[in-house]
């Protein structure tokens, strides 16, 4: 059996596809410290794509979770996938039947400790408010092309990366706007979805 083939059997699709429901808010800004703090309230637009914003956040999960810090994060693009970008892994029947959507997102750390990565993420919601998480992707010696996964490292205080969140809309679903939100008791900040 070539490696190939061993890596594609090795591959293991994760999904936290939790749906929650959601309000019609919008999203405003303002500008402090030439860093623009959005904050969601009724009737104002969605942050255009590519726009950066400092986000309340939580580290959940570390040490560092009882310390509230901020983050900068920008939603760059969403791109539209194949179901064919998943040729390989082992997908339930729900699965076979979605649409994967790639959000990119940019993320700095503001604050003054290190962040772990796996909760930088951006996730999208459809027409209708309803909210789908990000796919976890587990492939054993390689990187999943079409959305690579970012360093492991923490993300130590003044630095940025640049991610992708692979997200599987159920078919007949389409991208309403992108969603982060990097603290659970704060509102989440919406970018438009762009696809």
């Amino acid at each position: 059996m070539n490696p190939r083939t061993t890596t594609l059997l090795a591959a293991a699709v994760a999904l936290v596809l939790g749906a929650t429901g959601c309000g019609a808010a919008k999203t405003a800004t303002k500008a402090v410290d030439d860093v623009a703090i959005a904050k969601s309230e009724p009737g104002e637009d969605l942050l255009p794509l590519g726009r950066g914003v400092a986000s309340p956040y939580i580290d959940y999960g570390t040490a560092n979770q009882a310390k509230p810090t901020k983050v900068g994060v920008s939603v760059d693009a969403v791109r539209k996938g194949r179901l064919a970008d998943l040729k390989g892994f082992n997908l339930d029947r729900k699965q076979r039947r979605s649409t994967p959507y790639y959000v990119e997102a940019s993320f700095k750390n503001l604050g003054s400790f290190a962040l772990s990565r796996n909760l930088l993420r951006a996730s999208l919601e459809d027409a209708g408010g309803r909210e789908y998480r990000p796919t976890t992707v587990v492939l054993v010696g390689g990187t999943f092309r079409p959305c690579p996964e970012p360093s492991s490292a923490s993300l130590r205080p003044g630095r940025s990366f640049t991610a992708c969140s692979l997200v599987l809309l159920p078919k007949g679903s389409t991208p309403g706007r992108a969603r982060f939100q990097g603290d659970v008791t704060k509102d989440p900040l919406f970018w438009e979805a762009g696809a």
